[in-house]
């Protein structure tokens, strides 16, 4: 049985435009209110951070702190079946650091493995509606979870790719130093797509059913796995050895799980070009609760739920699916909204919820709902 888990406290500091926040969330549903530009998504920004220690809508972590502030820190405390720990991030200009009950951890995935959270943001659309590297990056997030030792091997396997190509670029095909670098690549390539075969295979099991729960159950789905890799290491590393006249013309390389795709099709036509814009972020959204179905089952506890102006552009039909999950799942949900008659009373009982409101960075409101 997954265990509960549930952010009790948040303070931070720094962090884009809030000088100084703290919040004590509701175990269920808490709903962040506030015009556009005033700190609701940084409230996300900075639960995602604490939890992963990365950003969902920045690459670099530097760009997250406050101008005119040395450092953004946010400070988490979460509970977890009755037992609660403290997670700690801390950027500076050049650093990241990070704290499990003020110990460093072990690894940072070991630490973004402590707290699961999923989130939606208006910029996933991206997952249909763009390349293969969204599509690519959720299925590198469910398999951190669901085959930990592959996660590992994507990193090894990256770097020497990208060694690899350094060489190519220096000396060409012939250069003696690639059949080490390609040795690499084979076997931890291999391990890598497997994990990525497992993790688009728990995300192709559940999208059908979710689909079908928050959208008109006559659409169907369709999601196929298309592979540019392999998991046998012999005829990996035979495929790259193939490549290097390719791969130093084109400066990558064109053969690996660096080129996985997972296609969409809505209705027997590909979701990227034919879904309409609210199809798309119903679509967008099955996939973030089929990343979450995929994480529960293999952390074994529910993750926290971020969800980002998730009612924008959706029918009332639609927003009422939005609404009936929200009633029915057990993960602890944030969401933030320009309207707060978006998310009625009926969404959960007033002690599970909470609802804030932020103006300039600041909290202007917050209270349980009576």
């Amino acid at each position: 049985m997954a265990s509960t888990l549930r952010f009790e406290r948040l303070t931070i500091r720094g962090l884009r435009n809030l000088t100084a926040l703290e919040l004590e969330p509701a175990p269920r549903l808490n709903v962040i209110v506030g015009d556009n530009g005033q700190g609701k998504t940084s409230v996300l920004e900075g639960l995602y951070l604490v939890a992963t220690t990365k950003s969902f809508r920045a690459e670099r972590l530097a760009t997250l702190i406050q101008a005119g502030t040395e450092h953004a820190s946010v400070v988490a405390r979460i509970g977890e079946d009755g037992l609660c720990r403290e997670q700690r991030t801390v950027l500076g200009p050049r650093s990241r650091v990070v704290r499990l009950d003020g110990k460093a951890p072990k690894s940072l995935g070991a630490y973004a493995t402590r707290t699961p959270v999923v989130v939606f943001s208006p910029a996933d659309l991206e997952l249909v509606s763009g390349g293969a590297s969204g599509r690519r990056r959720l299925l590198d997030r469910v398999g951190l979870f669901v085959d930990p030792p592959g996660a590992d091997a994507r990193l090894r396997y990256e770097h020497a790719m990208r060694s690899r190509q350094r060489v190519l670029d220096e000396r060409g095909p012939g250069a003696r130093e690639l059949d080490a670098f390609e040795e690499v690549m084979a076997e931890d390539g291999a391990r890598f797509a497997l994990a990525r075969s497992r993790a688009a295979g728990g995300v192709g099991e559940r999208l059908g059913a979710t689909f079908a729960r928050i959208a008109a159950p006559e659409l169907g789905i369709r999601v196929t796995y298309v592979p540019g890799g392999t998991t046998d290491v012999s005829l990996f590393k035979s495929k790259l050895v193939e490549a290097r006249p390719a791969d130093t013309r084109r400066g990558a390389a064109n053969y690996g799980p660096q080129r996985d795709e997972l296609e969409l099709e809505l209705d027997g036509r590909p979701a990227r070009s034919h879904a309409s814009q609210g199809q798309q972020r119903l679509l967008t959204l099955a996939l973030k609760l089929c990343e979450l179905d995929c994480i529960r089952e293999a952390r074994g506890a529910h993750p926290v739920l971020l969800l980002d102006d998730v009612s924008s552009e959706l029918d009332p039909e639609r927003t009422l699916a939005v609404h009936e999950l929200l009633m029915t799942t057990e993960s602890q949900v944030f969401v933030t909204t320009t309207r707060a008659d978006l998310f009625p009373e009926r969404l959960a009982e007033s002690a599970d919820r909470a609802d804030f409101r932020l103006a300039s960075g600041a909290l202007v409101e917050g209270r349980e709902t009576p």
